[in-house]
């Protein structure tokens, strides 16, 4: 018998279609490290977590350590006592957090001399949590427990325990997603994750990132708002290079102007949803097998598109303005979303003469500066673009140059965007497969100088980018409705 019938007659329910159990990098290694530094005998801590509720997937967001004193947990090689007052405690701190709170019991299965550690739950594992989480739940419906084993080779289990309507339910954890300069993902026993069916159509890549690499990026979902030319050019490159799952959010209708800086918006695709253009476009020229995409005719911060984001484990932010960046900007460090944002810029000068171009890519993610350290975003550009910098912006070129300004002609940025996109690919290879040591922070190249500077700029104290990390849907996202 399963342990899903051992908890209650009706955990065969689902909360959602794929768990995920998320940590911010700096913690992870920290509860890792102090837990197996306890070795021989078993450690366990609990941990304050929130929920991200997406629309696939929810996911248990570690918040913080409650480390056990002195005598609340006895422990030795094969077992752990974890006293009344050390749960009371843990309790007390959920509950005077927020109903949204919850918590997750880690422990570790330390090497012996029967062998490694397993990071998978044991009989009696299974016993003690079975008794256990329908006190940690006390009945509070808007909380997602969990709980983890870590094995002594970094190999792991989750599953979470929620209050459902009659008693308490489980499932199985997918994966555990821990972020930072660079997104790890651990799969668990019950991981969904698929091989390619013909790796052979990957050789070349597989050569320079290998299986490993290969098999993330044929799992990952990554996620585009904003359908444009960046958008269009970033599809076009994650397709081809063999990304898996694809999901892509705009509302506009592809027109003639497009064609000339947008891939896939073909003659024969104007009049048709950009998204749908770029949905013909990613079955066209996709690598991996199986491959999924997913598009939607709205904008991807309205409130179900801030829900559907979640689901996604790095995004490409592809807009056009600065309004929604607010949203996606916290939405990258409150739900531990990698996001890379692209933007290019023309100048003119009092001749009316493009002197300048910029294009940069930066990277949103817990221990880096965020849009607002950086600049991108401040309470001056937000207020000219409401003030009508930015109205009527599908009459204009992408980067806000009036029409009148140049004669009724739209540049074509088609070169600029494709650079902004590659410095951006770059950092996607960094962060979600660890080409090099190091992830850069912002990419920019400026002309007339030709120059590839990389921007050193560090979280400025006290913005709300450190304060939000890992506050899941404990943080309200405002809506960006855009017309």
């Amino acid at each position: 018998m399963g342990l899903n019938e051992r908890v209650t007659p009706h955990s065969a329910s689902k909360l959602a279609e794929e768990i995920h159990i998320a940590a911010e990098r700096k913690m992870w290694d920290d509860i890792v490290r102090n837990l197996h530094a306890k070795a021989p005998n078993e450690a366990c801590a609990f941990v304050l977590t929130v929920p991200s509720r997406g629309v696939k997937r929810a996911t248990v967001i570690m918040r913080r350590v409650l480390w056990p004193t002195s005598g609340e947990v006895q422990a030795t090689p094969f077992s752990l006592e974890i006293s009344a007052d050390y749960i009371s405690r843990v309790m007390d701190e959920a509950v005077d957090a927020g109903p949204l709170v919850g918590v997750c019991l880690i422990h570790t299965h330390p090497a012996s001399d029967r062998g490694p550690g397993k990071g998978s739950f044991s009989p009696r594992d299974d016993w003690y949590e079975k008794r256990l989480f329908p006190t940690l739940t006390l009945g509070r419906k808007e909380a997602i427990a969990a709980s983890l084993v870590l094995g002594s080779e970094g190999d792991v289990d989750g599953r979470i325990w929620w209050e459902g309507t009659e008693g308490v339910e489980m499932q199985r954890a997918h994966a555990v997603r821990i972020v930072g300069s660079r997104l790890e993902i651990i799969e668990t026993p019950s991981s969904a994750w698929t091989d390619h069916t013909d790796p052979k159509v990957m050789d070349r890549s597989t050569r320079l990132w290998g299986k490993e690499g290969r098999r993330r990026l044929q799992n990952l979902r990554v996620g585009i708002p904003g359908a444009g030319g960046t958008g269009s050019l970033s599809l076009f490159a994650l397709a081809t290079m063999g990304v898996g799952k694809l999901e892509v959010w705009d509302k506009d209708i592809a027109t003639k102007e497009n064609r000339h800086r947008t891939a896939g918006v073909t003659a024969s695709r104007v009049g048709i949803p950009k998204v749908r253009a770029l949905e013909a476009l990613a079955h066209e020229v996709r690598t991996a097998a199986p491959f999924e995409i997913e598009v939607h005719e709205d904008w991807a911060t309205t409130e179900e598109g801030l829900r559907q984001l979640k689901d996604c484990d790095i995004l490409f932010c592809c807009v056009d303005r600065f309004a929604p960046r607010v949203a996606l900007n916290d939405l990258a460090y409150a739900h531990l979303i990698p996001t890379l944002d692209m933007a290019s810029w023309l100048h003119r000068n009092d001749r009316k003469e493009v002197d300048a171009l910029m294009t940069h890519a930066q990277v949103w993610s817990p221990g880096m500066p965020c849009a607002w350290c950086r600049g991108t975003l401040s309470s001056y550009k937000l207020m000219r673009e409401a003030q009508g910098r930015q109205q009527a912006i599908e009459k204009r070129i992408p980067y806000g140059l009036p029409l009148e300004e140049t004669e009724g002609a739209e540049p074509s940025v088609l070169p600029l965007n494709m650079l902004g996109v590659s410095l951006a690919l770059m950092e996607f290879m960094q962060v979600a497969l660890g080409i090099t040591t190091r992830t850069p922070r912002d990419l920019k190249f400026t002309l007339p100088e030709w120059e590839l500077d990389e921007n050193d700029l560090v979280t400025n104290i006290g913005c709300d980018c450190e304060s939000n990390i890992a506050a899941g849907d404990t943080l309200a996202i405002r809506p960006i409705l855009l017309v």
